[in-house]
């Protein structure tokens, strides 16, 4: 789970108080790997630039309707996401590489994630829609998912932890997990079925969901429902549970980790290929190189105005 750290929550609440020094040590520290992800998705550097400085100026803008269930860097790349999406006119953005690669062997078979068959039922529909806006079960949701994956770290049972990465964050099919994985189809499914009743059950223990409506969320008729994907790959990206910490990253390059994980991470890294995490570590990687010195500057000059209101 991508926790809000003590130094985060000390930063912030200087910031709130008017602290420039504060704000400008937050802009040093995501400043890199904020711009290393606009690079890797803009082909002109004063764009990328441009897009990371908004990104602060509406970080601070929304800063009284920040929520501490997520960290300040899941926030702000969240926010970079949108603007870079927006920049491109509303295009889909991946999170994953490894969408872009199963979906060019898709061989011209409909977009549809996670598909087992129609769904014709409202209920299963009411639950996932897209522009729902119970908070509280979004939250039960991410509270589930970050359960689930934390067994899963702590059991070092990485084999199952890439299977739920690869169908629920990258939304990718059981035939093509089963592939990158060299598994049976019939063990994903089982796999993702027992993944979707347990969430259930977390759901359910948390009084969000009702019990006759509960059983619905690891049907197949609710894993048939697009919006059902879209839903658990909203929350996915919202908390990240499984990208790894800045200072496991750390290690990853370094090469100290213990050998399940050094894969595990590898696999996070270049097979699902998690953008997030490739931006942190293109960030690592040019920590002894001199820092974007202009744009740190340019980002402070642009919301000095926010700290002489205070």
């Amino acid at each position: 789970m991508a926790e809000l750290t003590q130094a985060d929550r000390y930063l912030l609440d200087r910031i709130s108080r008017g602290d420039e020094a504060a704000w400008a040590q937050l802009v040093e520290r995501y400043q890199g790997r904020l711009l290393a992800f606009a690079r890797g998705k803009l082909n002109r550097k004063d764009e990328a630039e441009d897009l990371v400085q908004d990104t602060f100026i509406a970080f601070l803008e929304g800063l009284k309707r920040f929520r501490e269930n997520a960290s300040v860097e899941t926030f702000l790349f969240t926010i970079l996401r949108h603007k870079i999406i927006d920049f491109f006119r509303g295009k889909q953005m991946r999170v994953c590489f490894i969408q872009e690669v199963m979906e060019g062997r898709s061989s011209g078979e409909p977009d549809r994630p996670m598909s087992l068959a129609d769904s014709q039922q409202p209920t299963a529909s009411w639950y996932a829609r897209k522009d729902e806006q119970d908070q509280s079960l979004r939250d039960a949701l991410s509270d589930a998912l970050d359960e689930l994956t934390e067994r899963l770290r702590k059991s070092e049972n990485f084999r199952d932890l890439q299977i739920i990465e690869m169908l629920f964050y990258a939304q990718i099919r059981n035939k093509d997990a089963a592939s990158v994985l060299g598994m049976d189809e019939k063990q994903i499914a089982l796999i993702k079925h027992r993944a979707l009743r347990e969430i259930r059950e977390q759901v359910v223990a948390r009084g969000t969901v009702s019990k006759s409506e509960a059983p619905m969320i690891d049907t197949p008729a609710w894993e048939a429902s697009a919006q059902s994907a879209s839903l658990l790959s909203e929350v996915w990206e919202r908390q990240r549970p499984t990208c790894p910490k800045r200072s496991t990253l750390g290690r990853y390059v370094l090469g100290t980790l213990e050998p399940a994980w050094q894969t595990y991470v590898d696999f996070h890294v270049n097979k699902l290929g998690c953008v997030f995490c490739r931006a942190n570590l293109d960030d690592l990687k040019k920590q002894s190189e001199e820092q974007p010195r202009a744009l740190h500057s340019r980002v402070l000059q642009s919301t000095v105005g926010f700290f002489r209101q205070t």
